[in-house]
C-alpha cells in the first residue's frame, strides 16, 4: 500500500478497535462503519480515502493532502482519536472534523476533550447524509434543526434530540457501504472484512443487579411481557439488554438489510480479491425473525427460510464454491441455535464455527446481568454444532458487575463441559464499561484481579490443549503482513475456521498458501511451514 497515492477530499480514519493507538488484537479485522462513510460520500460525488488511524500516528504527515476529517472510533479508542485530531490540527487549520461510531455514546466527552465540529450520535448515515446535503463541509450551517447530532455552540455542548431509527427498506436500497475503498486496507486480502446484515439486537431484557446511579429493577414483569412494543419501555430507565452492552439501547430492536443488498456487496468485495467475508450481526439468528420491532430475544424461533435463501446465494458465488473465499458467521444466541439451524448450516457450509455467547457460567449471574438463555442452552447448542461437524467457539466474560468466587468456579466447572462437549475455542474478554450500557458506572475490569485470573488461566489451558491437535496437520491459509515479533516470519490467517498462523519468509498479502503446523506457539498462535504456494 503506497500511502502516498491516498490524496481525497475527506480522510476517513478507521479506529475501531485501536485503544491507545495500535491494534493488539483483531488486526485482521476490518469493519464496515469506515465503508459505509466512504459509501455516503461517493453518492454525493465526494471524494475520500480510508487510513487506520495507527498508519497515521506512526507517520504523521500522511494526513496532507486531505480538507476534511471522518473518524470511526469505539470508546475504547478515545485516546487514539485524541491524538489523531491533534496531529490534524498541526497540518491544518481549517477543514470539518466528525466523529461517529460507538465513541460518540459519551458525546459530551467527546466534545469536551477532543473539539470536533460535529459528533454522529447513534446511526450516522440518514445524518452524515443530511449534513452533506446541506453542505456542511462548505460553509457553517445551522445544526440546531439535525436530530441526531452534538456540536458545542459558545463553548457550550449541545446534544439534539435523537433521530429515528433507520428502517429495513432504506437501510438496504439508500445506503450501500462503498466496496471499492477496500482496497485502501494494507493485506485486506487476508483480512476478516465485515458485511453488515443486522443492526440492532432482539434482547430487551434487562439488569437487576443495583446500579451505581441509583437505578433499580422493580420487578414490573414489562421484561417477561409477550408484547414487543411494551418491552422496548421501562419505568427505571435501565437500558436494555445484557448490562455490559449498549446495542440495543443506541441501535435498537433488529432489522435486517436485504438478500440482495448483502449479496451485491459481498459479489464486489470478492471481486477486488477478498478472500475472509464474516457476516456481521449482534444476533446473526435474527435475520428476518419476527414482524414489526422484536424484542422478545428466544421467540420466535429462527426464520430458516431466509437464512437458508441468504447463505445460498452466497455461497454459489463462483469465489465460495472454488474454495478461494470462505464465509464466516459470529454472535449467535444460543437460544435460538435449533436443531434445524444446525442442519441447515452444516448442509450450505460445513466448516464454520458458531460463535455462541455464555458471558458467565452461572444461571443466577447470567439472568442477574440480563442475558438471554441459559448456560444449558450454550451446553445443548454446542453439543448440536458438534454433532452436526461443526467447531464452535463460546465466549465469555471476566470482571463482570455480579462476579463472585462461586460465579467464577461454575463458569470454570462449565467452561470444561464445554471443551468436553465439542468447544473449538474459549474466548474470553475483559468486562468494559461503555457508555450507555447499564453498567457504564461499575469500574471496568482489572486484569490482574485475582478472582478473574483464575477464569483467564483456565481458558489459556484449554485453549493451548485445543492448538495442540493442530501439529502436524495441514491447513489452507492466506498471507497477510509481516510479523511483529518475529523477524523475517509472515502472519498466516486461516482460509476457513483455524489458527492464526506464522511461517518463515515473506509472502505477498492474499497469496493461498497450504501450511504445515509444526508447534503452539501460544494459545493463540500456531508455527508452520509452507506446504504449498498456490500462486505458484
Amino acid at each position: 500500500m503506497l500511502f502516498t497515492t491516498m490524496v481525497a477530499d475527506v480522510l476517513i480514519v478507521d479506529a475501531l478497535s485501536a485503544g491507545s493507538g495500535k491494534r493488539k488484537s483483531s488486526r485482521d479485522a476490518i469493519g464496515c462503519g469506515p465503508r459505509t462513510i466512504a459509501g455516503i460520500l461517493e453518492t454525493h460525488k465526494i471524494s475520500c480515502r480510508i487510513i487506520r488511524v495507527e498508519d497515521i500516528l506512526s507517520k504523521n504527515s500522511r494526513v496532507r493532502g486531505f480538507n476534511h476529517l471522518a473518524i470511526s472510533a469505539m470508546t475504547m479508542d478515545f485516546s487514539a482519536v485524541k491524538q489523531l485530531v491533534k496531529i490534524w490540527r498541526q497540518y491544518r487549520k481549517s477543514g470539518r472534523v466528525i466523529i461517529g461510531g460507538p465513541i460518540s455514546t459519551d458525546a459530551h466527552l467527546v466534545l469536551k476533550e477532543i473539539s470536533p465540529d460535529v459528533v454522529v450520535v447513534g446511526e450516522g448515515e440518514a445524518i452524515f447524509d443530511e449534513l452533506l446535503t446541506k453542505k456542511f463541509l462548505e460553509t457553517n450551517i445551522d445544526f440546531s434543526s439535525i436530530k441526531g447530532i452534538a456540536y458545542s455552540k459558545s463553548g457550550i455542548p449541545i446534544t439534539n434530540p435523537p433521530r429515528e431509527f433507520i428502517n429495513e427498506q432504506v437501510l438496504s436500497e439508500k445506503y450501500q457501504p462503498s466496496t471499492v475503498r477496500i482496497v485502501d486496507y494494507p493485506v485486506y486480502q487476508a483480512s476478516k472484512v465485515y458485511v453488515e446484515v443486522i443492526r440492532g439486537c432482539s434482547n430487551f431484557q434487562r439488569t437487576s443487579l443495583p446500579l451505581p446511579n441509583g437505578r433499580e429493577c422493580s420487578d414490573c414483569g414489562i421484561c417477561d411481557s409477550d408484547d414487543d412494543i411494551a418491552r422496548l419501555g421501562c419505568p427505571e430507565d435501565i437500558p436494555p439488554g445484557c448490562g455490559f452492552c449498549s446495542v440495543p439501547g443506541t441501535w435498537g430492536p433488529p432489522r435486517s438489510r436485504s438478500e440482495e443488498a448483502i449479496v451485491t456487496e459481498i459479489n464486489e468485495l470478492l471481486d477486488l480479491g477478498v478472500h475472509r467475508i464474516v457476516l456481521e450481526a449482534p444476533g446473526f439468528l435474527d435475520y428476518k425473525r419476527g414482524k414489526g420491532p422484536t424484542t422478545t430475544p428466544c421467540t420466535p424461533p429462527a426464520n430458516i427460510e431466509a437464512i437458508s435463501s441468504l447463505l445460498k446465494s452466497i455461497m454459489t458465488m463462483p469465489q465460495m464454491k472454488e474454495g478461494s473465499a470462505h464465509l464466516s458467521i459470529e454472535n449467535m444466541k444460543a437460544c435460538l441455535f435449533s436443531e434445524d439451524v444446525a442442519s441447515l448450516l452444516s448442509e450450505i457450509m460445513p466448516s464454520t464455527s458458531p460463535n455462541i455467547g455464555l458471558e458467565t457460567g452461572s444461571e443466577r449471574h447470567l439472568k442477574s446481568i440480563g442475558k438471554c438463555g441459559s448456560p444449558s442452552d450454550v451446553i445443548r447448542a454446542i453439543k448440536l454444532a458438534k454433532a452436526y461437524g461443526m467447531t464452535p467457539f463460546v465466549y465469555l466474560i471476566y470482571g463482570l458487575p455480579g462476579e463472585t468466587e462461586e460465579t467464577i468456579d461454575e463458569s470454570i466447572e462449565l467452561m470444561q463441559h464445554l471443551s468436553d462437549a465439542g468447544a473449538e475455542r474459549i474466548i474470553l474478554y475483559g468486562f468494559r464499561s461503555l457508555p450507555g450500557s447499564a453498567f457504564e458506572n461499575y469500574p471496568s475490569a482489572k486484569p490482574n484481579d485475582p478472582l478473574s485470573s483464575k477464569l483467564r488461566e483456565e481458558a489459556v489451558r484449554i485453549n493451548r490443549e485445543k492448538k495442540h491437535i493442530y501439529v502436524g496437520t495441514i491447513v489452507r491459509g492466506v498471507a497477510a503482513d509481516p510479523s511483529w515479533e518475529k523477524h523475517g516470519y509472515t502472519m498466516i490467517y486461516p482460509l476457513g475456521e483455524g489458527p492464526i498462523m506464522t511461517v518463515e519468509g515473506g509472502y505477498s498479502p492474499g497469496t493461498l498458501l497450504r501450511i504445515k503446523i509444526t508447534d503452539v506457539l501460544s494459545p493463540g498462535l500456531l508455527n508452520g511451514v509452507v506446504i504449498t504456494d498456490e500462486s505458484e
